[in-house]
């Protein structure tokens, strides 16, 4: 009985010859439905342009005196002596919004980005003649802190290993040259950015421990705040060898060698592949209704 009750009956088991009688008598038109979707995606994918990626590998710099217990005194007194020290702080400071306008107003790289639809003379985009007899706006504001953002977050990427401690950064663009150039941009504002914060926060640390030592009357105290004045000298100083601050380059931003995508050949194969188990599907579906 339990034979029986497991035993496969004709109507659970696949008939292939009977779908490859429905299917023989199509497969010239499978093969150039197939071959025609294959084709027309290879022209789709050849007007699409070529995207470069060019990408850089740093790590935060290690700051051996935040141990110092003059540090921990500074912060009693309410003084900021913090710096980037983490790799997550890296990742937030280039995924940041603010470092995208900054990079983008100092150095404008929208021709290489946009191309011929850039507009130097107006700072926007060109605008054709089918946007203007469509009742498009004619006049078309120049590119802003928006653009900017929206920008950078199609084309940068930004990803972290922690446990290697190290920061993965690359940019994409039409261009090979202008790839390695904006992500050289983006290093440089980063560590700028890091470098004048760093010089803000000694400079008002400074005063205000001068301050201190002003209304302070005991000898004992003064020579304390004396010798945290001097960590903060040391701190602005080593603020200054922009070099060695924030971070290190590990791997530099290389102007790559080949395209990073599309992958023409790989689409048009993947393509016919669903052309031709569509088509098949098709034909099947159409035989037993």
């Amino acid at each position: 009985m339990e034979e029986k009750l497991h035993a496969p009956s004709d109507d659970d088991l696949i008939d292939l010859g009977k779908y490859w009688a429905i299917l023989r008598p199509n497969l010239w038109k499978i093969a150039l439905f197939s071959l025609g979707v294959g084709i027309l995606t290879l022209v789709v994918m050849f007007q699409m342009p070529n995207i470069y990626q060019s990408a850089a590998v740093i790590a935060p710099e290690t700051d051996d005196k935040r141990s110092n217990p003059a540090f921990g005194a500074l912060a009693s007194f309410g003084i900021s002596v913090g710096g980037p020290s983490r790799v997550e702080d890296l990742e937030t400071l280039f995924k940041s919004d603010d470092l995208a306008v900054r990079v983008f107003n100092k150095y404008k790289p929208w021709a290489i980005l946009l191309g011929d639809k850039y507009d130097p003379t107006t700072g926007g985009i060109k605008i054709s003649g089918t946007s203007g007899f469509l009742g498009g706006d004619k006049k078309r504001k120049p590119l802003g802190d928006w653009d900017a953002i929206r920008m950078t977050k199609g084309f940068l990427r930004v990803s972290t290993n922690r446990k290697a401690n190290t920061l993965s950064i690359s940019f994409e663009s039409p261009s090979a040259e202008g790839s390695s150039s904006i992500l050289k941009y983006f290093l440089d504002e980063a560590k700028s950015r890091l470098q004048e914060e760093a010089l803000d926060r000694a400079t008002k640390n400074k005063k205000f421990i001068e301050e201190q030592i002003g209304r302070t009357v005991d000898a004992l105290n003064r020579d304390r705040l004396y010798a945290l004045l001097g960590q903060e000298v040391e701190r602005e100083m080593m603020a200054r060898n922009r070099e060695q601050f924030g971070f290190r380059i590990i791997d530099s931003p290389r102007v790559p060698d080949r395209k990073f995508k599309p992958t023409r050949a790989r689409s048009a194969m993947v393509s016919m592949i669903l052309a031709f188990f569509l088509s098949c599907g098709y034909f099947v579906v159409r035989r037993k209704r």
